[in-house]
């Protein structure tokens, strides 16, 4: 996801609350710029509400170990908050390097990323003042900022990778496995998670209900159908999507709707769209909305 990636009425803000909260047990912590919710006694959901971009992270804890799924934007300690839920050593695991999920790096000492040209520059480079700014600029943040918090010297840092990851790799982290599924498209350095016995497929940001984007830099949208499909022929193996933004918890159908808009999208069989320019510091693309039940995909015009 990305600051400039929706081309939407209203304001962002008018759909909160988001209705799943509600049903959901809500746990309490001395971080409020995070909404957490415990989804099961190993599994909880960290929720960052007062922004833009929604992001979602998800705490997995094992027997022995823990694991962060997606770092979020850096603007709360994701580190601590996660001490306040486990007693048990944790890493990081990035789902993509975009700038929204690499905030918190700067936090953890071991961090797990899929490896290609894109993450390994992240990781060389951070991403500096400019790129980091359009999370908190305008109105993207409705929430205070969390005490420490400088937005004048908001960025993201070099960190260093301890675990470079494959298609097929397995994190182990005691009586629990997730599975690493390569799914390029939305960028190039995208994973999927799964986690065959819970059957709970952690989708990043390759679906969520907003605007899925495949034009930011490292997508294409061919990968991305292709992704769509593998994740479809994996349907067997998972019941329930965990996103990384917005919205936990989604069925698992929603990835043969995903499929068919991919693919209805690259054939040219759809004429319904709102056409706009995108910009940020490091693009400035004409774009394609595609709006549909529960999701959009944003699309170069190009395609």
């Amino acid at each position: 996801m990305d600051a400039r990636s929706h081309i939407s009425d209203g304001d962002w803000w008018d759909i909160l609350p988001r209705r799943v909260y509600s049903s959901l047990e809500r746990v309490e912590t001395s971080q409020p710029w995070f909404d957490v919710y415990r989804l099961h006694d190993w599994l909880y959901a960290i929720y960052e509400g007062g922004q833009y971009d929604e992001t979602l992270m998800y705490l997995v804890i094992g027997g022995e170990r823990a694991v962060v799924v997606d770092g979020g934007t850096g603007i709360g300690r994701l580190d601590l908050l996660v001490e306040e839920l486990t007693d048990k050593p944790y890493f990081l695991l990035l789902t993509h390097t975009h700038n929204d999920h690499i905030g918190g790096c700067r936090d953890f000492d071991e961090i797990a990323v899929y490896d290609d040209d894109m993450s390994r520059e992240s990781a060389v480079m951070g991403l500096g003042r400019d790129k980091m700014g359009e999370i908190i600029e305008g109105d993207n943040v409705i929430r205070e900022f969390p005490p420490g918090f400088d937005p004048d010297r908001y960025y993201a840092p070099p960190y260093r990778v301890t675990r470079w990851l494959r298609d097929g790799d397995r994190v182990e982290l005691g009586g629990r496995t997730l599975e690493v599924i390569y799914t390029p498209g939305h960028s190039s350095d995208h994973i999927c998670l799964l986690d065959r016995d819970s059957r709970y497929l952690w989708t990043g940001d390759l679906f969520y209900t907003g605007g899925v984007t495949t034009y930011l830099p490292g997508g294409d949208h061919d990968a991305f159908v292709e992704s769509c499909r593998r994740l479809v022929d994996m349907m067997p193996h998972y019941e329930v999507l965990l996103p990384a933004h917005n919205e936990p918890l989604m069925e698992k159908e929603m990835m043969v709707e995903l499929l068919k808009a991919a693919e209805d999208i690259k054939a040219g069989r759809l004429t319904e769209y709102r056409e706009s320019r995108s910009v940020a510091v490091n693009y400035d693309t004409l774009v394609r909305r595609y709006q549909f039940s529960r999701f959009a995909l944003v699309t170069r015009a190009d395609l």
